[in-house]
């Protein structure tokens, strides 16, 4: 039963999108490249990519690899209000994607966060762009120098 409220809360909170992906290419697809993260030295791109997912029990998921890339360049926790967060950011960095405004649109439900998505857009608006940054790409390469060019200045 417990197994079973996890599953459904993981659903409410992905809005089925992570769901349809692991049937899609199966849940265990990316192991093998998780498990490379996991080999990587201290302080990387890609070993810290695999430590945060780590801790919340995640998987590495097929389409969504460079969004959690995001997450650790950008430092914006895995939940839904960060998250909203980081989409409003990404939507200023010039990223429109459906999965962003569909992500983004759940702010609605936030009230008390609009004021800081529209700080966010404006943020992401005066950044480096990081839309076409991909996991492949930089994985070996120190998280500090990445976050120094493409970080959002706080």
């Amino acid at each position: 039963m417990a197994t079973l409220f996890k599953q459904l809360k993981n659903l409410k909170v992905t809005g089925g999108i992570i769901w349809l992906l692991e049937l899609i290419h199966g849940k265990d697809c990316l192991n093998a490249k998780l498990n490379h993260l996991r080999t990587l030295q201290n302080g990387t791109v890609g070993r810290e990519v695999a430590e945060l997912l780590d801790s919340k029990q995640y998987r590495l998921i097929p389409k969504f690899e460079n969004h959690d890339l995001k997450h650790v360049i950008l430092e914006y926790e895995m939940t839904m209000e960060d998250e909203i967060r980081m989409q409003a950011y990404l939507i200023g960095n010039g990223n429109f994607t459906f999965p962003c405004l569909i992500f983004f649109s759940l702010g609605i439900f936030y009230p008390k966060t609009w004021r800081e998505l529209a700080r966010e857009y404006k943020t992401g608006k005066a950044s480096k762009s990081i839309h076409f940054l991909t996991l492949e790409e930089c994985m070996e390469k120190k998280v500090e120098d990445i976050r120094r060019e493409y970080g959002r200045k706080k």
